[in-house]
């Protein structure tokens, strides 16, 4: 049950990043954007007058929509804004700035619910939220954001989805960050676990594990988004999922906390190198009017490899243990970065 109360606001995304990136392009990116902060400003809020498991989980799912809607058309706005020849620059910035206050938030929330007061987390997030309908709606954005005038209809909706679905290296490269995702949870969910059943590492060395990676990987992005706008992208994403399996498949090998640690630092490492240039990838080969209806495709799809990833895994482990599982997905990995170089050639 804790699983599904967390992973319900990923679930929302399947269902809400698409239409929330075609619909920015047909209405603008401000008043979809101002959506979705009021919801992350009132959200936090609502936890306080929980009473019952059946209502929190309904809060999360209203909470993801604010994620599902935030994350597509955030993108868009900045691949609006970015220079083309600085777009991984630009993405990969916002993605560590983001990644900061998401290793903060938990921080913060342990100081203040190490008191014993969760309504102090819950009111302390719902009042540093407020300050995102604000910025918003002060924030210069990009000529796409003015509504436009002609009317929008059905038809306007669907013809978009349809032209983001037609281009292949959208779906390609959806497909190929979902399988990342898919990795990714299944890491998550069963790193800790196999570092102390395996190895012997206590709750606090795998908190710096974590964090170590964490750091890793926000620190590198952005010079990795540098080097993909000079070099290009598809190189610096098919190494980075080779990188990924690589380092997977010396986790499952790790016997030691020296061992594991290095194992965990390349894989923050390529991690960094294929999510910095995907985004950019991404609107590089979308048209220009349907920058959110590529990233709403893109979101969608990687987002059912992110909810399903700790699922399969937790079968897998629960089948073969712990090392055939990540060999497994260190193989995945790998495939899907050679399906990636191969398909995505135009």
């Amino acid at each position: 049950m804790v699983g599904l109360v967390v992973a319900a606001s990923t679930i929302t995304g399947v269902f809400v990043k698409l239409p929330a990136g075609v619909w920015s392009d047909l209405i603008g990116r401000t008043p979809l954007l101002l959506t979705a902060a009021m919801i992350f400003s009132v959200m936090p809020f609502t936890y306080l007058l929980v009473g019952s498991l059946v209502t929190l989980i309904a809060l999360r799912f209203v909470h993801g929509s604010a994620t599902a809607i935030m994350g597509p058309v955030m993108s868009a706005t900045i691949s609006d804004l970015a220079p083309s020849n600085r777009r991984a620059t630009w993405l990969s910035l916002y993605s560590t700035i983001q990644g900061a206050g998401q290793a903060v938030g938990p921080v913060l929330a342990g100081i203040l619910i190490a008191r014993g007061r969760f309504d102090l987390a819950f009111g302390f997030a719902g009042l540093m939220a407020i300050a995102a309908p604000v910025l918003i709606a002060l924030s210069p954005l990009s000529p796409s954001s003015a509504m436009p005038a002609a009317p929008v209809s059905d038809n306007h909706f669907t013809r978009g989805i349809a032209e983001v679905i037609a281009e292949r290296r959208i779906l390609i490269a959806s497909i190929a960050h979902a399988s990342f995702f898919v990795i990714n949870g299944t890491l998550n969910a069963f790193l800790p676990l196999f570092a102390m059943d395996r190895i012997g590492l206590d709750a606090v060395q795998i908190g710096w594990l974590f964090g170590l990676q964490t750091v890793t990987t926000l620190t590198i992005r952005p010079m990795i988004g540098i080097l993909s706008d000079r070099l290009g992208r598809r190189g610096a994403i098919a190494s980075g999922l080779v990188g990924c399996g690589l380092s997977v498949f010396t986790i499952s090998l790790s016997m030691s906390q020296v061992g594991l640690s290095a194992a965990v630092l390349i894989y923050a490492t390529s991690v960094a190198v294929t999510t910095a240039a995907t985004s950019a990838y991404i609107t590089d080969v979308a048209p220009k009017a349907r920058f959110g209806a590529a990233h709403g495709v893109f979101g969608t799809i990687y987002d059912i490899g992110d909810a399903g990833g700790p699922l399969v895994g937790g079968l897998l482990v629960q089948q073969w243990g712990y090392v055939p599982t990540f060999q497994l997905m260190a193989a995945m990995a790998c495939i899907s970065a050679a399906a990636f170089a191969a398909m995505s050639r135009r």
